[in-house]
């Protein structure tokens, strides 16, 4: 069969998984790992008047909890590929902050 657009493709790593033996990247420990949460707000566009991080800290195997005072200014900003389009003018530039932030 000829390859190009609109061929079938048959999938090579569908029949592992399919029968349950499929590994994939949470499957995988290494001594010491750690892991991530991030805990996101239930109301959408809502204002964060304050966190209490003490309990989190405090909490046995945490290794670190973040806002975004403890980071802010330490990492590069996370800047947009697709530049939003202005009505008067260039393209513009778009750069978000890693964690929520008071403005």
């Amino acid at each position: 069969m000829k390859f190009g657009v609109g061929q079938p493709l048959r999938r090579k790593e569908d029949d592992r998984f399919l029968r349950g033996e499929g590994r994939y990247v949470d499957d995988i420990g290494a001594p010491g790992q750690l892991h991530a949460q991030f805990l996101r707000s239930p109301a959408a566009h809502g204002r964060i008047t304050s966190v209490d991080l003490d309990a989190a800290r405090a909490a046995p195997g945490v290794r670190a909890v973040y806002a975004h005072a403890d980071i802010d200014g330490r990492l590069f900003p996370l800047g947009n590929d697709f530049p939003m389009e202005t009505p008067d003018g260039p393209p513009a530039a778009v750069t978000m902050p890693h964690l929520a932030a008071d403005a």
